[in-house]
């Protein structure tokens, strides 16, 4: 791993990487395809297969920012979707149950945005990991074992149980997951990483986690107060190599 290149994406700072140049999601799709994939997209150069990365996004929506993390994936083997899974839906939820109408739309979107990977030539179709940031999170863990070829699973202080399905039913089946969430998580407590380990482990999963002493909600936001910096590099640095382990098997 770069370790200088781990530090700028941790930092996100003008001075390491240059500003992404897309600043809204695309129609990645042929027009008139259907299902649909809106979002960003990077992929190594060169014709090869790599394994394919899918980030999922938190309830503010799809950010440029998310682009920067996906470069720094690329570079490092994978090719990137940048989902924005909104799309699927025309908006986000404003409350829960909105959040629940929508649901079952945001995951099909997930597997659909997984689908349209595994039918291009340069991704390996049975590689595909999901890393998942807060309700992007719950998502993840949410989709991961009814989408095929996914065989990661990250969630950044996210959790399971967000949808109509009980925790206990997601996590059957579910690949290696690894969580990544702040102990002082006021958004999202902390329990609910627990939580999760828990249901894992009694399904009979893999799973690894890591709490942030400290450490609050988005804790690898710089834009937002409870940025971290030591947590945000630890916790990419884990991501990398828990994809690098499962993905490149």
């Amino acid at each position: 791993m770069r370790v200088a290149g781990l530090i700028c994406l941790a930092l996100m700072t003008a001075a390491c990487t240059a500003a992404p140049t897309q600043t809204e999601p695309l129609l990645l799709t042929k027009v008139g395809t259907s299902p649909a994939v809106h979002g960003g997209f990077m992929a190594p150069r060169g014709t090869d297969p790599h394994p394919a990365v899918i980030l999922l996004h938190g309830s503010a929506g799809w950010k440029p920012q998310y682009l920067e993390l996906a470069d720094w994936l690329r570079d490092s083997g994978f090719v990137v979707l940048v989902l924005d899974y909104y799309a699927a839906t025309g908006g986000a939820a404003t409350g829960s149950p909105e959040k629940l109408r929508k649901w079952e739309s945001w995951r099909q979107a997930v597997r659909d945005g997984a689908a349209w990977l595994q039918s291009l030539p340069n991704v390996e179709g049975d590689a595909i990991g999901l890393v998942g940031f807060s309700r992007g999170g719950f998502l993840a863990v949410s989709v991961g074992a009814s989408t095929p070829g996914v065989r990661a699973v990250v969630e950044f202080y996210g959790g399971g149980g967000g949808g109509s399905l009980a925790l206990e039913e997601e996590v059957l089946g579910l690949p290696p997951l690894l969580i990544l969430h702040g102990e002082e998580d006021r958004s999202v407590p902390v329990s609910f990483a627990f939580r999760l380990e828990e249901a894992v482990k009694a399904s009979g999963g893999t799973v690894e986690m890591q709490i942030y002493p400290g450490a609050g909600h988005s804790f690898n936001a710089p834009w937002l107060p409870t940025y971290s910096r030591d947590s945000s590099e630890d916790g990419y640095a884990r991501t990398l190599a828990f994809l690098k382990a499962r993905l490149d098997e």
